[in-house]
């Protein structure tokens, strides 16, 4: 527990309020009982792998800055039932299970059997957590409570889904990161007076709901031209390069857009065929795909400002 406190201190230092209950709950759970996988980097701040797939498909347990940031916009009491969509491995909810306290109620849902098998596991002898697995977390499972007070996503989605919006009552709340694959904001999703009003928490980049999703896919050929375009942007802005590279670099991201139809192979053949225009700007490429990770409650943490992963990324 000593292990946990500090890090604990450590977030609440780094100016997240960390609530007493949020506290206790996390002193009283141990990581062994919801991954086999290593979990010493938690302590560190960082997110912890609870599931792969055969296909690349990663979920993490998420970093513990970012369960203190969930759980406190939660706003949890005793008594309160939560929906909570997408496992985590069953830790997020175990913490609400115990905040809200026996007379309380959490609802988890996820669309993967596998994921639902595993979490089912590390939460046998929790009563008051009901797992479901549900095929789409845009349809509204069956025998859900009709109304809904606090609703927490897990995973990016673009939208709240409809049914969620319909069912949340006066002063009930959706906490979701809503945006795109890559980044979303933290969004606090409130009906007061009969109208949600969204409010955002600050900018996040969570993995998808279902572990599917997070399998890695191959960029086509227009993704791969929005890369080379902002990377454009970059070394402009930043005076990396020549005007004759920015110019080449613009011209292969133009031939780019006129394959769209282009299959992996071509694509792989084609960038090849221009690689030495990228290999000197190959740093700036990788920070492109790996900004920086914020870990306040990381015991080397510097004071650089990061961007809040949830997820470790493809």
């Amino acid at each position: 527990m000593e292990e946990m406190r500090q890090l604990l201190d450590r977030i609440s230092d780094s100016g997240i309020e960390v609530p007493q209950s949020v506290r206790e709950a996390m002193y009283g759970l141990h990581l062994e009982q919801f991954t086999t996988y290593d979990f010493g980097g938690f302590f560190h701040d960082r997110p912890v792998v609870f599931m792969e797939t055969e296909n690349g498909g990663v979920k993490t347990i998420s970093a513990p800055h970012m369960v203190v940031t969930l759980l406190h916009h939660l706003e949890l009491s005793e008594g309160q039932e939560v929906l909570v969509v997408g496992s985590k491995g069953g830790y997020i909810a175990a913490l609400i299970a115990t905040i809200v306290g026996e007379s309380g109620r959490v609802i988890l849902i996820d669309p993967s059997a596998e994921i639902v098998r595993h979490t089912a596991n590390a939460l046998a002898g929790w009563p008051t957590v009901d797992l479901r697995q549900v095929e789409s977390i845009d349809v509204s499972p069956i025998e859900l409570p009709g109304e809904l007070s606090r609703v927490l996503i897990t995973g990016s989605v673009p939208s709240v889904p409809t049914w969620m919006k319909d069912r949340i009552i006066e002063g009930g709340f959706v906490i979701a990161p809503i945006g795109d694959h890559h980044h979303q904001e933290l969004m606090k999703v409130e009906r007061q007076l009969d109208t949600l009003h969204p409010t955002s928490l600050g900018p996040v980049s969570f993995g998808p709901v279902d572990i599917v999703e997070s399998e890695p896919q191959p960029l086509s050929a227009l993704e791969i031209a929005d890369l080379i375009e902002t990377l454009i942007e970059t070394c402009h802005e930043m005076e990396l390069c020549e005007a004759d590279d920015l110019q080449q670099l613009g011209t292969i991201a133009d031939e780019l857009r006129t394959m769209q139809e282009a299959n992996e192979a071509d694509l792989e053949e084609f960038i090849t065929a221009h690689m030495q225009h990228f290999v000197r700007l190959w740093p700036m490429i990788q920070l492109m795909f790996a900004p920086t990770l914020a870990r306040p409650g990381d015991i080397d943490q510097d004071d650089e400002p990061g961007f809040h992963f949830d997820e470790f990324k493809p």
